[in-house]
Formats: structure tokens, sequence, C-alpha cells
């Protein structure tokens, strides 16, 4: 049984409109799964600040329970943050507050953004405290 040239030709027109609809449908897709994936590395960005910070806090909180001044941990602090926070950071510090060495640390929100394309927070905020040594 020989297939008519008429029913391949029907056959590779299908093809092509298959061919067409699989074009529309990455051109949907491919802006959404960008979205999503810069959305999770942006995520991603801003937990890792968050982290650092948190980590920076609490080691220049330790350095001031150990008798180091505030000044020298306010350095040591910026020192240790990653350079897109370094600039934007604010830092409070209390020495003593019932035997506990504080320092808290704030940034904008967007100095964490390295894209705009999903909201961030406004405000950025990490405190570390440590039992001052000298107070025991």
């Amino acid at each position: 049984m020989a297939i008519s040239p008429r029913t391949s030709s029907t056959a590779r027109d299908g093809q092509r409109r298959r061919s067409g609809a699989a074009a529309a449908e990455f051109a949907i897709i491919v802006p959404l799964l960008a979205v999503m994936l810069f959305g999770a590395l942006q995520y991603g960005f801003l937990i890792y600040t968050t982290n650092a910070m948190t980590t920076s806090a609490r080691n220049g909180a330790r350095l001031m329970a150990f008798g180091q001044d505030r000044t020298a941990a306010e350095t040591y602090v910026r020192q240790s943050l990653p350079g897109w926070v370094n600039g934007s950071v604010t830092i409070a510090t209390v020495e003593n507050d019932n035997g506990v060495a504080r320092m808290t640390l704030s940034v904008p929100g967007s100095a964490a953004a390295i894209l705009g394309l999903v909201p961030m927070p406004a405000q950025i905020s990490v405190t570390g405290s440590m039992p001052r040594v000298a107070d025991r």
C-alpha cells in the first residue's frame, strides 16, 4: 500500500504547525522561568547578606565583651562585611547593657539587591550580643 503524496504533505504541514506551537510556548515560559531563577538568586543573596551581617555583629559584640573598645569593634565589623553592604551599614553599639555587650547592624534592603525583579524588605537589621567577661 503506497502513501499518497497528499497524505505525506498533510503530515509535514501538521509537523510545521506543532513546531510553531513549541516556539510560542517557549516564548511564554522562558520569561517566567527567568523571573523565578533570578528571584531565587536574589533571595539567596539576601540570606547570604543577612548571615554575613549576623556573624559580623556577633564577632563585634564578642570583641567588646572581652574588653576591646567600641571603635575597634566597629572597625572590625566594617572590615568583615561584604563590600556591597559596607558603605551603607549603620552600627549601633551598647558596650554594657546589664553585663551584655550588644551590637546592631542595619542596612537598607536595596543594599542587598542585585536585581530589582523581586520586592525586598525596606531595612535589614541584625543584633549580636555576648555576656561581658569583665562583669563575671
